[in-house]
C-alpha cells in the first residue's frame, strides 16, 4: 500500500516506521531538521538501528498515495490547507489529532468522502528529529469513514497497519470514539493544567470537577448529533481510574512548560468544545473558564 505520513513525530514516526518495516511504500512529509535527519540518517525507533526512509518537504512530491496519514499536532497555528496542498484527487486522509474539530477542518479541504476521522491510543514519545520511543502498552488506531460506509482502501489501510504492529480497526461510527476520547483527554488535560496535578488527584480529590467537565463534553456531543451512550461519563471515569496515578496529558505538560499557543493543544481541544457548545447553546461554563484562564 502507498502511504504518505505528514509529520514524523511520535505517532507519525512510530506508525510510519512500522509500515516501512512491514514492506509498505511510505514517504514522510517533513521540514527543517527532521527532514535532514530522515534523509541523511533515517528513522530510529527506540534503540534499534536506523530505518532508511524516503522523506520529502511537500505532499505534492509524494506521488499518488492511497492514504495520507495526518500525524501533526493540532495547535492554534496548524494550517491544514498548507499541509494538504498537493493532495491527490483519490487519496484518503486519515486523521489522528485529539480534537473534535479537526475532522471537519480536514473535510473542508478533502471532502467528507475522503476524510477518515480517527483515534490513536498509545504512549509514544518524540525524543528528537527522526527519533521515537515506545515502551509498552496499547498501540491502537480506530478510524472510519464519515458516514460509516465501507471502503476498500480504508479496510486495506487497517490491514497494513496491523502488519506494522498497530491494532487498527475500521469503526462503524467513528465520531462516537472521537468524542469519547475527547471526554478523557480534554477534561483531564484542562483540569490537570488548571490544578497542576496528575491524574491520581484529578480522579480522587478533584473528581467532582472532572466529572462535571466530562458531563459538559457529553452534552456537547449529543447536541452535535453524536449518539454517546448514557453511561459514557461513568465508563470514562472508570477508565481514568485504571490509568497510572502519575499520568499527565501532553496538553497539560505543554502548558506547564509555558509553550506558546502555536505549540500546544488548548485551542484544538478545549477551544473546540467551547465553540461547538456555543453553536448549539450548550452550557460549558467550566470549559469556557479553563479556556480563558489557560489561554
Amino acid at each position: 500500500m502507498r502511504i504518505a505520513v505528514i509529520g514524523a513525530g511520535a505517532v507519525g514516526g512510530w506508525f510510519g516506521g512500522g509500515l516501512v518495516r512491514a514492506g509498505h511504500e511510505v514517504v514522510f512529509i517533513a521540514r527543517g531538521r527532521s527532514l535532514e535527519v530522515l534523509q541523511g540518517e533515517g528513522l530510529r525507533l527506540n534503540d534499534d538501528p536506523p530505518i532508511p526512509v524516503r522523506a520529502v518537504e511537500h505532499l505534492s512530491e509524494a506521488g499518488s498515495p492511497d492514504v495520507v496519514l495526518l500525524a501533526v499536532k493540532a495547535t492554534s497555528g496548524t494550517d491544514f490547507a498548507a499541509l494538504l496542498e498537493g493532495l491527490g484527487p483519490e487519496s484518503l486522509v486519515a486523521v489522528t489529532q485529539n480534537s473534535v474539530e479537526v475532522p471537519a477542518r480536514v473535510a473542508e479541504i478533502a471532502g467528507t468522502t475522503r476524510t477518515l476521522p480517527g483515534v490513536v491510543r498509545g504512549y509514544f514519545h518524540h525524543t528528537g528529529p527522526g527519533r521515537v520511543e515506545f515502551h509498552g502498552g496499547p498501540i491502537s488506531y480506530e478510524f472510519g469513514t464519515w458516514d460509516g460506509h465501507t471502503d476498500d482502501v480504508a479496510d486495506g489501510f487497517a490491514a497494513a497497519l496491523q502488519t506494522a504492529g498497530v491494532d487498527a480497526r475500521v469503526h462503524p461510527d467513528i465520531f462516537v470514539d472521537v468524542w469519547e476520547k475527547a471526554m478523557y483527554v480534554t477534561s483531564t488535560g484542562a483540569l490537570g493544567a488548571l490544578a497542576g496535578r496528575p491524574l491520581g488527584e484529578l480522579r480522587t480529590r478533584l473528581r467532582p470537577s472532572l466529572t462535571a467537565l466530562m458531563t459538559e463534553i457529553h452534552a456537547t456531543a449529543l447536541a452535535n448529533g453524536v449518539p454517546l451512550s448514557e453511561d459514557a461519563v461513568e465508563r470514562t471515569l472508570a477508565f481514568a481510574d485504571r490509568m497510572p496515578a502519575d499520568a499527565t496529558s501532553s496538553m497539560h505538560r505543554d502548558l506547564a512548560a509555558g509553550l506558546p499557543g502555536s505549540s500546544h493543544e488548548l485551542d484544538a481541544q478545549v477551544g473546540a468544545i467551547c465553540r461547538l457548545a456555543a453553536r448549539h447553546g450548550v452550557d460549558v461554563r467550566l470549559h469556557d473558564l479553563a479556556f480563558a484562564l489557560l489561554g
